[in-house]
This record gives structure tokens, C-alpha cells and sequence, in this order.
């Protein structure tokens, strides 16, 4: 039906790779990581909460004279939050969760944590059978598939009837979650991709730190030093690394400092056969197999453990998710901006958001509980959990900024972001594209970027006009 299936990266649930099927994008939001499991663990705000059967004429309610930024006042209610993540970050969620009913006494939440696939198969099933959760992490690209199923709520009547001001959120994460017709979701979280380094390694080798004057030959340049080799020629320190099996860690960006895009402005096509576009994903493929600086997907693949967690790698690219997981890996962390192309600075910029169930019963305290995930409250808390970057403006501009060393790079990158692609279609589309890549590319070297991107541009266009 709706369901990615361009790997998850096993922590936080963003995409990473077929054989383990994208995260389409990681396990963002209050979640530190780790979306490995498949077991789903329920949670409540009060002991034994029940758990919610939609109703068919809940999905065309209108909004009641209830709840409004200074609280809930509607009669008591009991609803159910579906999320991807780690079962070991129950406790995360927990305090979020008692946070809100302390806020809102009146309002029982009941939260449902599954990994990645389980989330998705999980929540298919329960729309086909008309028992969705009332409220539920949406991914940005998979959005539009949703929406355009009517099986999402427009909240624009709650905000409009609320004076619920967007301009408080990040203008690129509210946009992924508008369309024409109305406002479908508030974004919870964002991320973005930097640069990671390991300032041992770097000290080590008495290489000066990465700034923001790197560009791609400083970054070839120092991880060819980096890279080293044992007596029997076989690597023991890779200079550079990245997960090859999504876009969103690292070649959309290679792709947009190259001057190239993804797609075309009206969505209709693709333009990825532009020079710029493969020239883009053509230097990462050289990191591997001409540089050989960075391990092949197929030597190295991400459901072991990312390289340079491993402390087996000086440099990667990829998601601000990764923040604590690094950390707890013990590494020296640094952060720093990609390295800038040909066309400039580019990174990626990928939303969760909250979205609530078209047949939920309960629509005003399913409309209080996402509106209190994207508050000043909720959002220092997911700050501190340092898995992504707080939606919210006030607390993305102020504490955040200031909470880790590093953490101003990440806020500054969404300057300079360009949002994932967001459309319907996008799991076969990815899916088709990446399925090319990935045999033919990056875990073998088979064809040149150009030879691969030629052969699946007609499906890929195809894809796109039937949308």
C-alpha cells in the first residue's frame, strides 16, 4: 500500500538501504535511535489506558469550542500516539507523555512504539481496518501518499479556530505537511546532515579540525591521510564514510552542490539525468572505488554498525539523529558543514511530523496532544535527548543552538537546506532508483552513475506522470 522499502538504518528508522528496508527517511523526533526491534511496546500517561476504535463519522467532525493554547477543556479522553523508535526509549517518551497530561489532566495518551517496518505494516493494517492510532509520526516524503488517501485530518479549522500561530515552526517543515486544501500536520522534529569527525584521529594525525571552508577536494585530500593500512595492505582506518542506500544521508546533497536537482519544479519528471546530477552522485561513487578512501555498501553494511561509530572511520556524512548515538559510542565528536560543491552549500533537510487519524473520536485532545509536541515544553525535551533538531523556532534559535558543542552547525545548516522530495509515489520511486544504485554503483562497480541513472530514468519518469 503506503509502505517504504529503502532500508532502515536500525536507529532511528530513517532510510538506509533495501536490504533492510528507508527508513525513508531515520528514528527522528523523541527518539534516540535504535529502531532494531520489532517488538512494540505500549505506554500510557495514566495505568491501563484503553485503547481507541476509531470512528467513521469522527472523520468529517468539525472542530469543537474546546481546547486552545491555554489548555484543554474538552470532556475526558483517551487517545492513542503510534511512533517508530527503540523500545529502550520508552523512558523518553514517558516524560513527554506525563508532561502533556500533567498540562492537560483531562487527556489520557497511550503510546505504541515499533521499529521502522513494523511501524508501517503496523499502521496499515490498522487504516484498512478502519483502527488507526488517533495521532501518528508521519515521515515527509511518505506524507503525500497519506494524505492523498484521505485517511488524515485537516487541522487548518483547529488552527484557524485557535489562532494557532505556524509561524512558530520551521517554515520548510510546516510546508511538507500543506497542501492546497488544508494544514495535515504539525512537524515534531527535524533533521539534517553534517559532517562528523573523530578529533582523536584527526590529533593523532596532527590534521587541523574540518571548518566551513572544506570543499570536496579538502575532503578527499585529508581522508586519503587518514585512511591506513596494516602490514597486509588491508585498511584499518577508513578516512571517510557514509551510508550509500538512501538519498537523504549524503548524494542528494552532492547532488545539489553540484547545481543539480532531483526533480522537475512541477514534480513531473525527474532531473536527475542532468550533468549536474550525476556529476554530483559520480564523486561519491569515486570516494569508493578510484579514491578508495570510504568501505563499498557491500564490504560494510550498515546493519552491522555504521564505520565510524565503530571507530573505524575519521569522517562521515550523515544525520543529525546520529548525535547521541555517537556520543554514547564514546567517540570525540566533532561537527562540522559538508564540505561545499561546485554550486556552493547544500545539505538536506528531512520533517517528522504528527498527524491525526481522519476516524479518530477524540479529534480536539488529538489536536492539543500535536500541538503540544511542537510547543516550547516538548521540544526543549526532545533538544535534550540530542536525537534531531526542535521544529520550534524559539527553542531551535535559542537553547538548542548553545546545548552541545556542535549543535549551532546543525541549526545553521537548515539555512542552507534543501528539503527531502516530497511526493506522491516516492516509495517506488526511491525504491526503483536505489535498487540501480546500490547493485551497480555503490556495493559493486558495475556502470558509471551515468550508465545507472539512463537506464531507470524512463521508470522513473514514468512514475512520476502517473501521479
Amino acid at each position: 500500500m503506503f509502505t517504504d522499502r529503502t532500508g532502515s538504518d536500525g536507529r532511528r528508522g530513517r532510510p538506509t538501504g533495501l536490504a533492510r528496508v528507508a527508513g525513508v527517511i531515520g528514528c527522528a523526533a523523541l527518539l534516540v535511535s535504535g529502531c532494531g526491534g520489532s517488538t512494540a511496546t505500549p505506554l500510557a500517561s495514566t495505568p491501563a489506558a484503553s485503547a481507541i476504535a476509531p470512528s467513521n463519522a469522527a472523520s468529517a467532525q468539525a472542530p469543537s469550542a474546546a481546547p486552545s493554547d491555554a489548555g484543554y477543556t474538552g470532556p475526558a479522553a483517551t487517545i492513542s500516539y503510534s511512533i517508530w523508535g527503540d523500545p529502550a526509549e520508552i523512558k523518553n517518551q514517558q516524560a513527554v507523555v506525563d508532561a502533556f497530561h500533567t498540562a492537560n489532566p483531562k487527556i489520557t495518551v497511550k503510546v505504541t512504539v515499533s521499529d521502522w517496518d513494523t511501524y508501517w505494516d503496523k499502521l496499515q493494517t490498522g487504516i484498512a481496518g478502519g483502527d488507526a492510532p488517533d495521532v501518528f509520526a508521519m515521515d515527509g516524503p511518505l506524507f503525500p501518499d497519506y494524505q492523498s488517501r484521505d485517511v488524515l485530518l485537516d487541522l487548518k479549522p483547529f488552527i484557524d479556530r485557535d489562532g494557532y500561530d505556524l509561524g512558530q515552526l520551521a517554515d520548510q517543515a510546516v510546508g511538507d505537511f500543506t497542501t492546497p486544501g488544508g494544514q495535515f500536520g504539525l512537524p515534531r522534529d527535524l533533521n539534517v546532515i553534517a559532517l562528523y569527525y573523530n578529533k582523536k584521529m584527526f590529533d593523532t594525525a596532527s590534521i587541523p579540525y574540518p571548518d566551513d571552508s572544506w570543499d570536496w577536494a579538502k575532503l578527499t585530500e585529508v581522508a586519503t591521510k587518514l585512511t591506513l593500512k596494516g602490514g597486509d595492505g588491508k585498511v584499518t582506518q577508513w578516512g571517510f564514510f557514509t551510508e550509500t542506500s538512501d538519498m537523504e544521508n549524503y548524494w542528494s546533497s552532492l547532488v545539489w552542490q553540484n547545481g543539480g536537482d532531483i526533480l522537475a519544479p512541477d514534480h513531473k519528471s525527474t532531473v536527475l539525468g542532468s550533468d549536474q546530477a550525476v556529476g554530483g552522485i559520480q564523486h561519491l561513487q569515486d570516494l569508493i572505488w578510484k579514491d578508495k578512501i570510504m568501505p563499498d555498501a557491500a564490504s560494510w553494511p550498515t546493519d552491522s554498525g555504521d564505520a565510524f561509530e565503530q571507530g573505524k572511520a575519521a569522517i562521515e556524512a550523515d544525520g543529525s539523529w546520529l548525535v547521541a548515538t555517537h556520543q554514547a559510542a564514546g567517540i570525540d565528536l566533532g561537527i562540522a558543514p559538508l564540505p561545499k560543491g561546485p554550486a556552493g552549500q547544500a545539505t538536506s533537510i528531512n520533517p517528522t511530523g504528527a498527524v491525526v487519524y481522519a476516524k479518530t473520536k477524540n479529534p480536539d485532545a488529538s489536536w492539543a496532544f500535536v500541538k503540544y509536541l511542537a510547543s516550547p515544553a516538548a521540544q526543549t525535551k526532545l533538544m535534550e535527548l540530542r536525537a534531531s533538531l526542535p521544529a520550534n523556532k524559539e527553542v531551535l534559535a535559542g537553547p538548542y543552538s548553545s546545548s552541545f558543542d556542535g549543535a549551532k552547525v546543525l541549526a545553521d545548516a537548515l539555512t542552507y537546506a534543501h528539503i527531502k522530495p516530497s511526493f506522491k509515489g516516492y516509495d517506488e520511486f526511491a525504491t526503483t532508483l536505489q535498487t540501480e544504485l546500490d547493485a551497480n554503483v555503490f556495493e559493486a562497480n558495475k556502470e558509471t552513475v551515468r550508465e545507472a541513472i539512463d537506464k531507470v530514468l524512463p521508470a522513473l519518469n514514468s512514475i512520476l506522470s502517473g501521479q
